[in-house]
């Protein structure tokens, strides 16, 4: 496994990198074609630096933003893109006010929730939502409903890796893309074309890695 890898950067920051290693993978949800791995981004603070810096510059002078919801172990990046956001500067809206990063919390019948003494800092707060990994969106449309139960105004979406541009009318800002990665793919798991063809799966992958099979 360790030997498919190879380095995505991207071009307007050549000190942002991610590994990604081409294969058959599945998530609780789909087949994909390759496997993406941001464990640098979230757990370096100087990996995680450079990507927030990056990840704002949509937001310095266009949006207000109380709370950062961060999912996927996201966390060390949310905290360095609210630094980013609340930096002093012409036109940057957020400067010299608070900005929370959230994180919610599974549910037994898992679904998101926020916990009582944080659901205040969510209600009518604007909140921009951060993802490691979009490739099927589906964790992001949970993250949606939950923001959407608990009162809070969606104003964005970013995200480290994006397999498609928006999602439910909204534009995502990702630091890479489908197009960063030949050949990039994902199915339903019912209508894998790697599946269909006999290709064996080579590992069960989540946000925090991956278990090979």
């Amino acid at each position: 496994m360790q030997s498919r890898f190879f380095t995505v950067t991207p071009e307007k920051n050549p000190s942002i990198r991610i590994e990604v290693a081409a294969g058959h993978f599945a998530t609780g949800s789909s087949h994909i074609s390759h496997y993406i791995d941001i464990s640098e981004l979230k757990s370096s603070a100087v990996a995680a630096k450079n990507a927030a810096r990056e990840l704002a510059v949509p937001y310095l002078t266009s949006h207000y933003i109380d709370v950062i919801v961060c999912m996927e172990g996201t966390e060390i990046i949310a905290a360095y893109l609210a630094d980013e956001l609340m930096q002093s500067g012409p036109g940057v809206l957020n400067s010299d006010k608070e900005i929370r990063v959230l994180t919610p919390m599974h549910s037994a019948n898992g679904n998101f929730i926020f916990h009582q003494n944080v659901q205040e800092k969510i209600f009518n707060k604007n909140v921009l939502i951060l993802v490691a990994s979009m490739s099927t969106g589906s964790t992001v449309n949970h993250a949606v409903e939950c923001l959407s139960y608990y009162g809070g105004k969606l104003i964005g979406i970013s995200a480290v890796f994006s397999a498609f541009p928006e999602i439910g009318g909204w534009q995502v800002h990702s630091l890479f893309s489908s197009e960063d990665i030949p050949d990039y793919c994902f199915y339903k798991p019912s209508e894998c074309d790697m599946c269909s063809k006999g290709r064996k799966l080579d590992a069960i992958i989540n946000s925090e890695g991956y278990t090979k099979i």
